[in-house]
């Protein structure tokens, strides 16, 4: 396992300001964000000259990256809709390939049916959506790394049933996870070691963080009550062979801190005497 920090998220919330913490930090790793790529917000659409000059910088400082966190805004909601989705998604995941990056983090939530007789029709969208969008990842050698949901009340893409059912569906190599503990715990409680274990093949990234049962996105430390065993995670993280990166999120905010310095120290040496001790 490879520890990592998500560019933006510390320092002054430059790339520069994030080589410099993890140079300080002793991490060898950064995750890449698209929204953080010049241009892209505004046109949907990654600079491939911008994205390489980032990867550059990052390998020069002697570090390394090789995904990146990527929230496409896309709809599906008619043939037209779809299309246009997909062409940008194909054009991205092609200017990511150039740039020497292999993983992309994606979130894809379309929101649940009001009537459930409409379950199956929105299942046969997400699949046909994943079909194609893993036979592009396929030709550019992307990995696409779901972002796990817990919220079953939100997605029907959610949950283990639901990832199980689209692995089954969608068997692409490129089809795969970006674990979120957080979420899995939401969904999963004490299941979620046997999720790991069931989803190893299919784990392309690894989101570090703690929540309670039904309490979404709020910040935790990792030694609370009620949360997920961190150290039990990263144990079996370790026995199915997990070699990805783990990245630290939602972490409590400090007065006084610059973004998340602090409790972002704490995550990287939390869980590096976690695993220096398995």
């Amino acid at each position: 396992m490879r520890l990592a920090i998500q560019a933006g998220s510390v320092a002054d919330g430059t790339l520069e300001g994030c080589i410099a913490y993890c140079k300080a930090m002793d991490v060898a790793n950064i995750i890449l964000t698209a929204a953080a790529v010049p241009g892209y917000q505004e046109t949907g659409l990654l600079d491939l000259k911008l994205l390489k000059a980032q990867v550059a910088a990052v390998e020069k400082a002697g570090l390394a990256t090789g995904a990146m966190q990527f929230w496409p805004p896309f709809s599906l909601a008619d043939e037209a809709a779809t299309a246009a989705t997909m062409s940008k998604l194909g054009k991205n995941m092609a200017t990511v390939a150039k740039a020497g990056l292999d993983t992309l983090t994606m979130f894809v939530s379309l929101t649940k049916p009001v009537d459930p007789a409409d379950d199956e029709a929105q299942w046969a969208t997400y699949i046909s959506f994943y079909q194609e969008l893993t036979s592009q990842a396929e030709e550019h050698g992307i990995k696409i790394a779901t972002h796990f949901s817990g919220h079953r009340g939100r997605s029907l893409l959610a949950g283990s049933e639901g990832y199980r059912r689209l692995f089954e569906a969608v068997p692409s190599p490129s089809n795969g996870l970006c674990f979120c503990i957080g979420n899995a715990w939401n969904s999963e409680g004490e299941r979620i070691y046997n999720a790991i274990r069931e989803f190893s093949s299919r784990i392309y990234t690894v989101h570090m963080r703690s929540t309670k049962i039904s309490w979404g996105e709020c910040p935790f430390w990792w030694d609370i009550p009620d949360g997920p065993d961190i150290r039990k995670v990263f144990q079996t993280l370790k026995e199915v062979g997990y070699t990805g990166v783990v990245s630290s999120e939602h972490m409590p905010e400090i007065p006084g801190e610059n973004r998340q310095d602090i409790s972002a120290a704490w995550a990287m040496g939390y869980m590096k005497a976690i695993m220096r001790y398995l």
